[in-house]
């Protein structure tokens, strides 16, 4: 069964209530619900920060750093950019979308110094590689 607070209010007072005393009526309503409590929300939030922010700052570690181990797009897009070719023509070239283009950009921080490859368990890989620095 569900109750009608505004209803019982307004007997209450025999009137129609107000906003102000509709409003206080829904803060007392609310105030040990706990899924409409926001402000436990937020003090779950601020205790847990501390450890979010540690997560993120070790998830974007590998920002920071001037070398990074990456994909081969990733790797050929920074030698694009380090020639001076600027997110349109890379996009064009390699046949991607300019978003894609921009994300991996902005992801990785491009242009890096260096991107070394990702090491492979693929022997294949190893042999392409291999075969490439001999040419």
């Amino acid at each position: 069964m569900t109750v009608n607070h505004l209803l019982t209010l307004a007997k209450e007072l025999g009137r129609r209530p107000t906003e102000k005393e509709i409003g206080q009526l829904m803060q007392e309503i609310t105030k040990g619900h706990k899924k409409l409590n926001a402000r436990s929300k937020e003090n779950k939030i601020l205790a847990s920060s501390m450890a979010v922010q540690r997560n993120k700052d070790e998830a974007n570690k590998h920002r920071r750093k001037d070398s990074i181990q990456a994909t081969p797009r990733v790797r050929m897009i920074n030698k694009m950019i380090q020639n001076k070719l600027n997110a349109y023509q890379i996009a064009d070239i390699l046949d991607l979308q300019l978003s894609t283009v921009q994300d991996t950009i902005y992801r990785y921080k491009l242009p890096r110094d260096e991107v070394v490859l990702i090491p492979s368990k693929n022997k294949r890989v190893k042999g392409l590689e291999y075969s490439r620095n001999q040419i």
